[in-house]
């Protein structure tokens, strides 16, 4: 199932980029974080720069396609992809994996941007790792390339989805290593 909905968990700079980038290849972005300012403040910048943006070539429901949330449970319940761009505790990694794996979608992807911590060690806290990888894209604040870093569970379609959403994305794909 190709990656259409993405719900982005953390508004900060790296979620601000990853939002922006889906919402010009015509992805719906829902993006939550706990701070409502932090929140705030990126829905502006990414609106404002949307419309700065805007040309013949993008895609005309752009801002549309932008729902901004306070509340895990409800900013993925539809996403086919979820990635959390937390401050990097494991603990709150782990709260987060445990919440995603409570209220998604059962074939939605669980990604983390984090490589201070193994995506093993945070996966272990759900019933899906094979859905689990490390998404990084960099640069963090204009991504042009995303690396999917599986764990040992992680599975083949799991890395093919994130291909493919990289594709759509217009970023060089890599592999770790």
């Amino acid at each position: 199932m190709p990656i259409q909905t993405i719900a982005i968990i953390g508004a900060g700079v790296p979620g601000r980029a990853i939002a922006q980038i889906a919402l010009c290849v015509g992805c719906r972005v829902v993006l939550e974080d706990f701070s409502i300012r932090t929140l705030e403040e990126a829905e502006a910048a990414i609106r404002e720069t949307l419309g700065e943006n805007s040309d013949k070539s993008a895609q005309p429901d752009q801002p549309q396609n932008l729902t901004v949330c306070v509340g895990i449970e409800d900013a993925i319940r539809d996403a086919n992809l979820i990635i959390e761009t937390a401050t990097d505790e494991l603990e709150t990694k782990l709260e987060l994996f445990t919440i995603f794996d409570k209220f998604a979608r059962p074939d939605a992807i669980f990604a983390t941007t984090s490589t201070a911590h193994s995506i093993a060690e945070i996966a272990d806290v759900t019933a899906c790792t094979d859905r689990c990888v490390t998404l990084r894209f960099t640069p963090a604040d204009n991504p042009n390339r995303l690396t999917a870093i599986p764990g040992p569970q992680t599975s083949p379609d799991t890395l093919t989805r994130c291909s493919e959403f990289a594709q759509r994305l217009r970023m060089e794909v890599t592999q770790p290593g």
